[in-house]
């Protein structure tokens, strides 16, 4: 209470100074002046939109889009948040460049976890060579040496906590515990989880809790978990330094997780020339900026994803997911067989029950960016200083996107074919789309694959958990209805899950279709004069996508040239892509191929 009472007394202050001093028009090229933004002050006249999104940001966002429509701004504490929702507004979001929107004004909070001079507190030239090492280091060829570790990570740590016939387990606790484990496996290497582990999982921690809605805006107050946060950071040097210098000790520096592949590389140099390598320093933000993304939203994401999938049993999702993953499972052993990359790329309704948890209850709510070019949306213009929002909280529960789009359906994935761009927004989008998403669908397919084959599972209670909006990342209230029941699978569970008769969904063989929105047309000729890594277009199943700010994204490296400016629909329909692929490849659909 006293919280909202101080909030409100300085919203009104800013509100007044926003009303008397606002900001500079945004004009067009023939020199007319856009009208801004629609303010939402909620119920309480000018401070009634802040006070809402202290208390609950995602329904201050649906009732400002209900009132206001697509684009409108809340006042919050002397800047103006401009909140664009819907795939059309997101447009403007996602396609500008950096030039026109930002992200360290407003992540550079992120610097006290991450460190000085890693990711959004480094100069944009630096910055950009830092995501080309870490999307080189979550490519395929990478991928494929984690899932074994995952595997070996997975029946570890499940015989060891689920050790019974039967039991009851908190899913939250048990899926954060494993995805810490197998995250760090995989990034942080054999000596840290075999030997370090315990120190590396509190000290993270330290910092996880460090990182509160306070230090959005006041990240270097010196309140307890901020010092607490700031002596974890230090200590997490040291820790990483030693290792760092025995790994790069040795005479063949092995490569196999992202902790060896980060000691070899080096920047570019002046003139083209091979730079430095890697600070320690780097290294260990680095490591820490991957824990956190890959074990926070992977985390939630699965939590959310079993709890629906056990909450609607009648529905026969869970059986449909169950018979899929049964064809890796070791009849002889019982459990799962040793997976491979190339099982996982098949698990396809596994993956539509992964993306419909992760619609549902994204882990970030809000994308923000800082406006540094005035930006025009329709008949509103967004002003330079602005803080620009989208939610995908908000945005993927529009039921003029998604059919009936606050239920749970992974069906969705194989039969609502005219999704727009930027609709799904799970791992962000456009030049900024999370770099770890195929890692993240390929550590929660691999679980699950042990998982399921292992276990029945039951939810102890049909309620489902409400969402902590108070933390960073929205995952499950703890409770009675996080947790849930386990069976000790036999070989017979399985082989009947194998058996079981469903109706067929649709798979990669699918024809792509255009988004209604896009209608423009380009002939062969043209779309092959993009055919640079800096200007790359691509044709599949007839359609045109621009895909040069995806290109460093891309898992399989610069392999997405292969057919640049040309017809790329083999390649795209390989047995290597994953049915996610889908959906990402969509939002950079510009045209369709004219006859």
């Amino acid at each position: 209470m006293y919280l909202l009472a101080a909030a409100a007394v300085v919203g009104l202050v800013a509100a007044v100074y926003l009303l008397f001093i606002a900001p500079s028009p945004v004009k067009t090229k023939d020199g007319k002046t856009l009208d801004l933004p629609p303010l939402y002050t909620g119920s309480i006249p000018l401070i009634g939109g802040l006070v809402e999104f202290i208390k609950h940001p995602l329904q201050a966002v649906r009732a400002g889009f209900k009132e206001k429509g697509d684009i409108f701004t809340i006042s919050m504490l002397g800047k103006r948040l401009t909140f664009l929702i819907g795939p059309k507004a997101h447009e403007v979001f996602f396609n500008a460049t950096d030039a026109e929107l930002g992200q360290e004004e407003v992540y550079k909070f992120m610097t006290a976890v991450f460190g000085k001079g890693i990711v959004y507190d480094a100069p944009s030239h630096i910055r950009a060579q830092q995501f080309k090492f870490l999307g080189k280091g979550l490519r395929t060829e990478r991928l494929k040496s984690y899932v074994p570790l995952i595997v070996e990570e997975t029946r570890r740590y499940l015989a060891e906590k689920l050790n019974e016939q039967s039991g009851e387990v908190d899913i939250l606790d048990t899926m954060s515990e494993l995805l810490i484990l197998t995250a760090s496996r995989c990034l942080m290497g054999k000596e840290v989880r075999e030997t370090l582990f315990t120190q590396v999982a509190t000290l993270y921690h330290d910092l996880d809790q460090g990182i509160t809605p306070l230090s959005v805006f006041a990240p270097n107050l010196p309140t307890p978990a901020h010092l607490k946060r700031d002596r974890a950071r230090v200590e997490m040097v040291k820790l990483f330094t030693k290792v760092i210098e025995k790994r790069r000790a040795q005479k063949d520096i092995d490569t196999s997780d992202m902790l060896g592949y980060l000691c070899t590389v080096r920047y570019k140099g002046e003139g083209g020339k091979e730079g430095r390598l890697l600070t320690t320093n780097e290294i260990t933000g680095f490591l820490i900026a991957l824990l956190f993304a890959g074990q926070h939203t992977s985390s939630v994401t699965s939590t959310w994803s079993i709890l629906f999938l056990l909450n609607q049993k009648k529905k026969g999702y869970i059986h449909r997911m169950e018979k899929e993953l049964a064809a890796f499972a070791d009849f002889e052993k019982g459990g799962a067989k040793d997976v491979v990359y190339d099982d996982t790329t098949k698990m396809e309704f596994t993956e539509a029950c992964i993306q419909e948890g992760l619609r549902m209850y994204p882990p970030l709510i809000l994308l923000m960016r800082y406006c540094r070019v005035g930006r025009k949306y329709g008949k509103y213009g967004i002003p330079k200083g602005d803080i620009v929002v989208t939610s995908p909280g908000a945005a993927m529960r529009l039921d003029d996107v998604f059919k009936s789009a606050n239920q749970y359906n992974p069906e969705r994935w194989f039969t609502e074919k005219d999704l727009p761009k930027y609709s799904f927004l799970g791992f962000g989008g456009g030049r900024h789309a999370c770099l770890g998403g195929a890692f993240a669908y390929l550590q929660m397919k691999t679980i699950f694959t042990v998982l399921f084959n292992t276990y029945e599972l039951e939810a102890v209670t049909t309620e489902m958990p409400k969402p902590n909006y108070a933390a960073m990342v929205v995952g499950p209230h703890h409770g009675t209805p996080t947790r849930v029941r386990y069976r000790k699978k036999t070989i017979k569970d399985i082989k009947d899950s194998l058996d079981l008769k469903v109706p067929e969904i649709k798979s990669m063989s699918t024809k792509l279709e255009a988004p209604a929105d896009v209608t423009a047309e380009y002939t062969a000729e043209e779309v092959a004069k993009h055919n640079k890594e800096d200007d790359l277009w691509i044709i599949v199943d007839d359609l045109v996508f621009d895909v040069t700010s995806y290109v460093g994204q891309h898992p399989g490296g610069l392999r997405i040239m292969k057919n640049a400016g040309g017809d790329s629909t083999p390649g795209f329909k390989g047995p290597q892509h994953p049915s996610h692929v889908l959906t990402t490849i969509m939002q950079f659909c510009i045209g369709k191929l004219k006859k």
